[in-house]
């Protein structure tokens, strides 16, 4: 009786994973023919080698992760890209879960403090940290969707300014936004190829409407160098890295 059980139990498994590849193959071939039609790059494996780098806890979690169907415009060279992200994660007894989302990645200009848009009545499927501090704008639609979290109030009122509200609000319903360092990253359930291709047309409207004033305000993570100021754990830092003297102070 008990192998009757364990031979039921491996054919569920092995039927409830052949029709996941048929879903996601289906996805794929859409998606494909989606892209042809949108002018839009399309590629089944990752093809830029700093996905692994971004500066997001939800690309570190699980025992197992990847990166695939990343959908991108030629004009941007990848700089803005939307793609699926999976990862594994086991329990205590070794059982495993698999989760499927759809990122986009929008680069910015500067190191700015964490903000989270998070949008009302759902889930943030990423699990991002948030920041205990919550900012009220005055876009009443936006308040009513979306909660807004930041380690500075400041920098989430100068980022999410009237333009950029209104491009928020054409993203899908589901989707969540961080931002982290010099990273902008939506992120959301496995979207079908339809909300993909939308993904990526608001992400790269996000990426024109990102207020200059906050450059201003929170410069750019430097580069290396004796004397180059500094970003350290979200905070700006004026000082010199070494002993010698700030140039910008000696007029250099």
């Amino acid at each position: 009786m008990a192998l009757l059980v364990t031979f039921v139990a491996l054919v569920a498994v092995a039927a409830i994973a052949a029709v996941r590849t048929r879903r996601r193959s289906g996805r794929q071939r859409a998606l494909l023919i989606l892209c042809r039609r949108a002018g839009v790059r399309f590629s089944v494996l990752d093809p830029f080698d700093d996905t692994t780098l971004l500066p997001f806890r939800l690309f570190g979690r699980g025992e197992a992760r990847g990166f695939e169907n990343v959908v991108w415009d030629p004009r941007d060279d990848g700089a803005v890209r939307v793609f699926d992200y999976w990862f594994e994660e086991r329990d205590v007894h070794g059982a495993g879960t698999k989760r499927d989302l759809t990122c986009a990645l929008v680069p910015l200009a500067f190191g700015v403090p964490a903000i989270a848009v998070l949008p009302r009545g759902g889930e943030d499927v990423s699990r991002e940290p948030t920041e205990t501090q919550t900012v009220t704008l005055e876009l009443d639609e936006f308040n009513h969707r979306f909660a807004v979290h930041a380690a500075d109030a400041r920098s989430a009122v100068a980022f999410l300014d009237q333009r950029m509200m209104e491009a928020l609000l054409q993203l899908p319903l589901r989707i969540a936004i961080h931002v982290h360092e010099d990273r902008m990253l939506l992120v959301g359930p496995t979207l079908e190829p339809g909300g993909t291709i939308l993904l990526l047309d608001t992400a790269r409207a996000l990426a024109t409407r990102v207020p200059r004033v906050v450059a201003s305000l929170y410069p750019p993570r430097p580069a290396e160098g004796p004397f180059e100021d500094r970003w350290m754990q979200g905070r700006w830092s004026p000082d010199p890295t070494s002993a010698d003297p700030n140039p910008a102070e000696l007029g250099g």
